[in-house]
């Protein structure tokens, strides 16, 4: 074919994209518009346009045909985002004014294709027909792609996916699952955390819950023309929640399983893979291995049938071949006739390991002593993928013969680069280097092992005093340049991490516990409280299991701490308990105010308010006795709550003043964020509203610049409350709104169930009585399961007052009497005062003078020795009540 027709625009910066487009065009030899468009997976028309119409084309159907035509994608998207740029020049044109196209495409994360794929037509026209029925149906399409180990399910995926990449403009995702990993698949929340994050999410803005990141999955694929390839999925489950459910995606999924739950629930088109023909066998072995093959043809033919037409096989025995050139293919032959040598690769070809087992081993003998001893030690970490600096550790080499080694396991393909100096295997190679592992000498596997959990704990522990330093302490020396990067590699190992303590527990206990150390703060600060409960639970059993009372003590404590995040109060409880006699058992003072620090915190959360003061009182002492003034810090302000709780302001504002200097002095930050919220709620309760507005906005400054994802929800709900009280409703039901999708991301359901009731206040005081009863009736659910004495209070409360407008007195009144014994329980004042106003607001209305009155003037004397000016409101309503009964 000859040279296309150019558009006529000339003198412009589009101009210049379509002469480089042309002259690529005439590079690759003129292939026709139909061969183009066959490669790219697209009608004939498109490609035209791209060519031909005066007009910027979309940079997703350029860049493939850049690609096809073997061009410089970099330099073409420079002339396509200078061709998108408007004109500021002031000069005219006769070519009509451009709109400049967004430079923002979807993801792209395809793997390459694989080079010299074959045969699959039959295959491949089914795929195309899925791209088809996804355009013009009414719901997601789905294929699977199943077939035994090493028949090319993803190489198939892939190669059809690249091609139809241009029929999907919103994105193209690709997830391996790792479904036949050895040690365990990837969970459906990790899954659905890397597809959130691929979309533009990050950090906490990722639901923890799994069925809200998977309905958070849907929305952002809504309406959305995106293709998600789910590679290596080993059962249906993996699956269900990472589909879209949008018409317009096509979800395409590999297995070696037929997964038939999948094809019957969403009418999935399975494609049955099977071996290559002998024909495309051959084929796929000449493309690789080049004239030696053509030369050898029967030599081919039964490597071929020794690889028993897997395509995985025949690539690697190709390798093999290839770095072997003066090798005729009779010898190649010779040695895999040898069964113990081949490791029964060619048995019967219907043992998913086996084939892959033999070929893996086969190009093993030919790397260098280092690289296959590398690649052994990899079936040590179990983790899906490392880094180099990992690698250098289990290696037990600098990181110089490092990178050379897993460049050498690169090209024998028995790794995958997958990242900047990051490299993977997928699960039949991972399950051989274990196999592979097994076999070293029990001195090399142990002392490999343990350099890997050395280095993770070391980095853990630098990542930790870079990120999160004690506040007040000296500065370090780190191989993190700040604390966000010390932050972004926690990130990046979190799961790396968390797989090594689950390693080391049975192993290595001392590095389970260091790691359950070394990452607590981190995993508490960015609320991966889940991680946290699971790791400290195991390491408070592996240390008491090897008889580290110390460990035991201080893992038992971050246990404990995870259950209270979780609004598991009476579990913290228990455990902080268990952990203070553990730290006097061993005489660990800073320990024993840690651990009373945390009875007071689990006490205040259950409404137990005179033992919470105890308790904080004593760490107070404590923390004093050993000079640590983060806990002094910590101490006081929780000492402030108990005295709010305990209706003692003026102690409360003393000690909130005292915290708040303490965290100042040492530039504790996060510290100083939570006592001007807690401050706030101090002023709130003696009516120093614009006092209080002011520590509440300063919180949430302070939240947000040191990242403190919860601080910041709880500043914003307690900023709604103000709102909500000053009568500005859709303000705060606007503010509690967002403030209840953060606190769900977070899973904090403390903050949840008090988010509920305000948002079931507004409703009530707008006239929405059925849905203020709804939200209130679950805040008292939700508060009453997490044992939150204070929170199910109010809600009771408010839910009593809701009950009453709409009709049910009878329940209103339940309410308020189960609401005044929690009071009772709780010794809280101010709650048994307001519980007793709202209460005497029902008994008046439904008649019941003299029971009202006794609440009120009970409620009176209760904000009269509060100092509070509410009494006054109540003197007003007895004044109206006996105006009434005159």
């Amino acid at each position: 074919m000859g040279a296309l027709s150019r558009p006529n625009v000339s003198g412009t910066d589009l101009a210049a994209l379509f002469d480089a487009l042309h002259n690529l065009h005439h590079r690759a030899g003129w292939p026709s518009l139909r061969d183009m468009a066959k490669e790219l997976g697209c009608s004939r028309t498109t490609v035209l346009a791209a060519f031909s119409e005066p007009r910027l084309p979309k940079w997703g159907l350029l860049e493939l045909i850049v690609e096809t035509l073997g061009g410089d994608v970099e330099r073409f998207h420079e002339l396509w985002l200078a061709a998108g740029t408007p004109d500021r020049s002031g000069t005219s044109s006769t070519t009509p004014p451009l709109t400049a196209q967004p430079t923002t495409v979807g993801p792209r994360e395809l793997p390459g294709d694989v080079r010299g794929f074959v045969g699959r037509a039959a295959e491949l026209a089914t795929l195309d027909h899925l791209t088809e029925q996804a355009r013009t149906g009414q719901a997601m399409v789905a294929a699977l792609i199943s077939g035994t180990a090493g028949v090319g399910k993803t190489a198939l995926a892939v190669h059809w996916a690249r091609r139809a990449a241009c029929q999907f403009p919103d994105g193209q995702l690709y997830l391996n699952l790792r479904g036949y990993d050895p040690d365990e698949p990837m969970s459906t929340a990790v899954a659905l955390e890397r597809l959130l994050r691929t979309l533009g999410l990050s950090g906490a803005d990722i639901p923890s819950d799994v069925a809200e990141r998977a309905a958070r999955f849907r929305t952002l694929t809504d309406r959305k023309r995106i293709l998600v390839v789910l590679d290596n999925a080993h059962r249906p489950d993996q699956v269900h929640d990472l589909l879209p459910g949008s018409e317009g995606c096509v979800v395409l999924v590999t297995s070696r399983d037929t997964l038939p739950a999948l094809v019957a629930r969403y009418g999935a088109v399975r494609i049955s893979l099977g071996r290559l023909p002998p024909a495309e066998a051959f084929s796929l072995l000449r493309g690789l291995i080049g004239p030696r093959a053509a030369a050898e043809p029967a030599s081919a033919a039964v490597l071929a049938r020794r690889c028993a037409r897997l395509p995985l096989a025949l690539r690697l025995v190709a390798e093999l071949a290839v770095s072997r050139p003066a090798l005729p293919l009779a010898e190649l032959v010779a040695e895999m006739e040898d069964e113990s040598r081949r490791l029964d690769l060619l048995s019967a070809g219907d043992d998913e390991h086996t084939a892959a087992r033999a070929v893996f081993a086969h190009s093993l003998r030919h790397l260098t002593g280092d690289a296959a001893n590398a690649f052994a030690l990899l079936g040590l970490h179990r983790g899906a993928d490392i880094d180099l600096a990992a690698a250098t550790a289990l290696f037990g080499v600098d990181p110089a013969a490092a990178r050379t080694i897993q460049s050498r396991l690169a090209r024998a393909h028995l790794i995958e680069e997958v990242g900047a100096d990051r490299v993977a295997m997928h699960d039949l190679l991972r399950a051989f280097a274990a196999e592979r592992a097994e076999g070293l000498a029990e001195p090399v596997r142990a002392g490999a092992l343990t350099r890997l959990l050395d280095h993770y704990l070391d980095s853990a522990t630098d990542a930790r005093d870079r990120g999160f330093p004690s506040p007040g302490g000296e500065a370090i020396t780190s191989r993190f340049a700040d604390a966000p990067a010390a932050v972004r590699w926690f990130d990046a190992e979190r799961a790396n991490l968390l797989t090594a303590a689950r390693l080391a527990a049975t192993t290595s206990p001392g590095h389970t516990v260091g790691l359950s150390r070394a990452l607590a703060a981190y995993l508490d600060a960015h609320s991966h409280y889940h991680d946290a409960h699971s790791l400290h639970d195991l390491a408070r059993s592996v240390a008491r299991a090897s008889g580290d009372r110390a460990g035991e003590a201080t893992t038992t404590g971050l246990f404990a701490t995870a259950c209270g995040r979780l609004g598991d109060n009476r579990e913290a409880l228990r455990h902080h308990q268990m952990a203070l006699e553990m730290h006097r058992e061993t005489g660990d003072r800073r320990g024993e105010g840690a651990a009373l620090h945390g009875l007071a915190l689990a006490c205040w959360r259950l409404g137990r308010y005179r033992e919470a003061f105890r308790h904080v009182g004593a760490a107070l002492e404590v923390y004093r006795e050993t000079g640590d003034r983060a806990g002094e810090g910590r101490a006081l302000y929780a000492l402030g709550l108990a005295h709010l709780q305990l209706g003692r302001y003026p102690d409360a504002l003393r000690t909130h003043e005292q915290a708040l200097a303490v965290h100042c002095e040492i530039g504790d930050r996060r510290g100083e964020g939570r006592t001007r919220n807690n401050l706030g709620m101090v002023y709130e309760r003696l009516a120093r509203d614009d006092d209080a507005r002011t520590q509440f906005a300063a919180a949430l400054a302070i939240a947000a610049e040191v990242g403190n994802r919860v601080g910041e929800a709880v500043a914003l709900g307690n900023l709604a409350d103000l709102k909500r009280k000053h009568g500005h409703h859709a303000d705060a039901e606007r503010d509690y709104r967002h403030v209840l999708v953060l606190f769900q991301e977070l899973d904090y359901r403390v903050g949840q169930a008090e988010t509920m009731r305000g948002l079931g206040v507004v409703a009530h005081r707008t006239g929405r009585l059925d849905e203020a009863v709804h939200l209130l009736d679950e805040a008292v659910s939700l508060a009453h399961d997490l044992g939150d004495a204070t929170a199910e209070t109010y809600a009771l409360l408010d839910l009593g007052l809701a009950l009453h407008d709409l009709g049910r007195s009878a329940d209103a009144v339940q309410r308020h009497v189960a609401a005044l014994a929690l009071t009772e329980d709780t010794a809280d004042p101010y709650a048994r005062a307001e519980v007793l106003t709202g209460s005497a607001l029902v008994l008046r209305d439904i008649g019941d003078t003299a029971a009202a009155r006794r609440a009120l003037e009970q409620a009176y004397t209760a904000y009269s020795r509060l100092g509070l000016t509410k009494c006054g409101e109540v003197r007003s309503l007895l004044a109206e009540l006996d105006d009434a009964m005159a």
